[in-house]
């Protein structure tokens, strides 16, 4: 198990970029953990550190090596995850980052079919900085709308769901036929700056050369209590209102758009079964959203 140490020791000096910081959260003396660097770097020809006066920082043979020591530790990671799971008779764990505009309604009842599915499994829910913590080995699957992808991961699913606009029950329209004109100029209720259903939502309202007007950036999970003031429009993507009372909102017939929802994992990471079932049902719902 001795690489085991070393590789973890690695990934740990990496994230710290300090060795005497990774020394202080592994209980060893900087020293020997230098030492013990030095040797590995002996044994596979290559240098993998860098010494700079701030610390350490990775050398690019160290970058190739970091590669191939995420995939070890992940994949040993599970194999520990299964053989706990015999002898336990537990069944897993998942970790999934969901962006803040559908941190509601699908990618949750995905999940509770996977709870009723896996009794056993223990489940980690989180939002924010999904891409960076997926490629960190953080979270093992994000689910997010409209991302920007690059050969570091992989769309395993995806599916269009509709913007759509609703407003409070007590909301009332000014004269007949509402458009997005008559919006801008409300305080409207729209997902987080940074998320792809704001983006879509901007894009929408400069494709019909208007600007933006007030507005109150809120979390999914949080639209449905902030949504009981009084007189308040809000824009999101249409699966987060599952399981949102009917008498709380009206819908608002304006043509946004649509954005896609994609479940997302670091390319060539090992699929749990956890994972494996989840997406599963995100599949069933996408494809029930979409219809």
């Amino acid at each position: 198990m001795k690489h085991l140490r070393i590789y973890t020791a690695i990934r740990l000096i990496q994230r710290q970029g300090s060795i005497r910081k990774a020394a202080d959260m592994l209980a060893v003396s900087p020293s020997a953990l230098n030492r013990s660097i030095q040797n590995f770097e002996e044994s596979i020809g290559a240098e993998i550190f860098e010494r700079i006066p701030s610390g350490v920082r990775l050398t690019s043979a160290g970058e190739l090596l970091l590669d191939v020591v995420d995939r070890h530790l992940v994949e040993f990671s599970e194999l520990q995850r299964q053989f706990g799971n015999l002898r336990d008779g537990e069944m897993g764990a998942l970790r999934v980052g969901l962006g803040a505009d559908i941190a509601a309604g699908l990618p949750l009842e995905a999940l509770a079919d996977l709870e009723a599915d896996m009794p056993g499994i223990s489940v980690e829910v989180s939002s924010g900085r999904e891409m960076r913590r997926l490629r960190n080995r953080d979270i093992d699957l994000a689910v997010l709308t409209n991302p920007e992808t690059d050969r570091s991961v992989e769309v395993l699913a995806a599916g269009q769901v509709p913007l759509v606009v609703c407003a409070s029950a007590d909301w009332t329209a000014r004269g007949g036929r509402i458009g997005l004109w008559d919006l801008v100029d409300e305080r409207l209720v729209l997902p987080p700056e940074g998320t792809g259903a704001r983006a879509a939502i901007a894009h929408a309202i400069r494709r019909h050369a208007l600007e933006e007007g007030p507005v109150t950036s809120v979390a999914a999970p949080y639209l449905a209590q902030l949504m009981r003031g009084a007189g308040r429009v809000c824009i999101f993507p249409a699966t987060i209102f599952a399981g949102v009372e009917a008498e709380l909102l009206q819908r608002i017939a304006i043509d946004i758009g649509a954005v896609q929802i994609s479940v997302l994992r670091l390319a060539g990471a090992p699929m749990s079964r956890p994972a494996e079932r989840f997406l599963r049902f995100m599949e069933a719902r996408l494809d029930g959203a979409g219809q």
